[in-house]
């Protein structure tokens, strides 16, 4: 992977994951209306707080390149549960907010499949992970 691909997939990361940051810490701090919200489309008031941990959390380690795959799988699913729990209704609004959630989505399967790039987290551990467990075969045998 050459530096141009290593860092737009680091560009990539962030950009997929800034509305969910953005969106996560809004409802850090407007947390009643938001358990309002829920109420009203019959969400139960305690999945506020995963979902939050989810959208800044896992925010965080996306753009970090951290468990990418894992928490990937999990905002690829938030994304299209959410857009079927909140944004139901037949107007051209509903459809394109949950065209974004969808086209989100999307994103996050890709990351799923083609993981975070060399420029991550994950990458520096798959790399010392392999180099210690070569290196200790070597060791062993001699």
């Amino acid at each position: 992977m050459n530096k141009l691909t290593a860092f737009s997939c680091v560009i990539a990361r962030i950009l997929a994951v800034g509305l969910f940051f953005t969106s996560g810490t809004e409802k850090i701090f407007q947390y009643s209306e938001n358990v309002s919200t829920m109420a009203q489309n019959g969400v139960p008031a305690l999945f506020l707080p995963l979902v939050i941990l989810l959208e800044v959390g896992g925010s965080i380690a996306i753009a970090c390149g951290f468990l990418t795959r894992f928490t990937s799988v999990f905002m690829a699913a938030f994304s299209i549960i959410a857009g079927f729990l909140f944004y139901q209704g037949f107007t051209l609004p509903h459809l394109i907010v949950w065209l974004k959630n969808a086209s989100c989505a999307a994103g996050f399967i890709l990351l799923v499949i083609n993981g975070p790039g060399h420029w991550s987290v994950d990458y520096w551990i798959s790399t010392r992970f392999r180099f210690n467990k070569t290196n200790r075969i070597g060791n062993s045998a001699g």
